[in-house]
């Protein structure tokens, strides 16, 4: 049995940042090939400058659920729980378990397998959509995406090596940004905390019509900056040698239809860290300003030896 993606594939030339090929258009990484019934292969980023990103694991699991159930059913739920790093440039393979098909709802597991073994277990729903109340909050009032400046701008201004680091850990990333204020590196650069981050993010690539397609690549960009908030309140940033960051466990509520091809504002922020572990939010709202997902994290803040103030073993 062949799943295949609805729509037009729509795909960019790699392009050179700072000497890193990268990875121009989201679509393709959400295009899975058909390996046996129910058991799907994903690829990885090109030439990757960082380890391997939880969000693209994460984004997979959910396209490859996606493609078992009717099309009458949207993602409305997806649970990941990371088991161990992936391998940059290694094939991975997702088996969905097709747990129950009821009236309103369908549910699916998901087993995300490399060569060194199972990486990711993923829990994702399926509703068909009811009537009932409706309340949704106020989005905050931030300048719209085309009111603001390329988000690379802000790093080359900056300097050299502000810039390598945005080329290394944004730039690689196959979507646009455009921060609201000032990026949290540029603050962390002068030691300077803050409490939280907001983001215009769209995919860099037209992404059709598969509403399965649009949630597996919001999935992928909210991961991007989201364990990262909880060191914004210690002045503090990924790249610079203090700490190493891994993802535990991520989950995503959808709450109605979107475009990720379309400006989405992220507002993100930390919610409580300690026992080298920090907890994050964000709330994902359209140019309407209706909220659109949900997202929690909980995530590894290892301190390195020169910067931990007791060290385990």
């Amino acid at each position: 049995k062949i799943y295949r993606m609805r729509g037009v594939i729509v795909t960019h030339p790699a392009a050179d940042s700072g000497g890193v090929t990268l990875t121009s258009a989201l679509r393709p990484l959400l295009e899975l090939a058909s390996v046996q019934a129910d058991v799907f292969r994903g690829r990885s980023r090109e030439n990757e400058p960082t380890r391997t990103f939880g969000g693209l694991f994460a984004a997979q699991a959910l396209a490859a659920a996606g493609r078992t159930v009717t099309d009458d059913r949207r993602a409305h739920s997806l649970h990941v729980v990371f088991l161990r790093p992936g391998t940059v440039g290694s094939a991975t393979e997702y088996s969905v378990e097709r747990l129950r098909d009821g009236r309103g709802f369908s549910s699916r597991r998901v087993v995300a397998t490399q060569d060194s073994g199972e990486i990711l277990h993923a829990s994702v729903s399926f509703h068909v959509g009811e009537d009932g109340y409706e309340h949704t909050p106020r989005p905050p009032a931030v300048p719209g995406p085309d009111e603001l400046p390329p988000a690379k701008s802000w790093f080359t201004a900056a300097g050299d090596e502000l810039d390598g680091w945005y080329n290394i850990y944004l730039g690689s990333h196959p979507v646009d940004f455009r921060f609201v204020g000032e990026p949290p590196p540029l603050a962390a650069r002068r030691g300077q905390p803050s409490t939280g981050l907001r983001v215009w993010i769209r995919a860099s690539d037209p992404l059709g019509d598969d509403p399965v397609v649009h949630a597996s690549a919001m999935t992928y960009a909210s991961d991007l900056f989201l364990l990262a908030s909880a060191l914004l309140p210690h002045g503090q940033v990924f790249g610079t040698g203090s700490v190493v960051g891994a993802s535990l466990d991520h989950s995503v509520w959808f709450h109605r239809p979107f475009r990720a091809d379309e400006w989405l504002l992220f507002d993100k922020g930390s919610l409580w860290a300690g026992s080298g572990r920090g907890l994050t939010k964000g709330s994902v709202f359209d140019r309407s300003g209706q909220l659109v997902a949900s997202v929690i994290q909980e995530g590894l803040l290892r301190l390195t030896p020169a910067t931990a103030p007791h060290q385990h073993r």
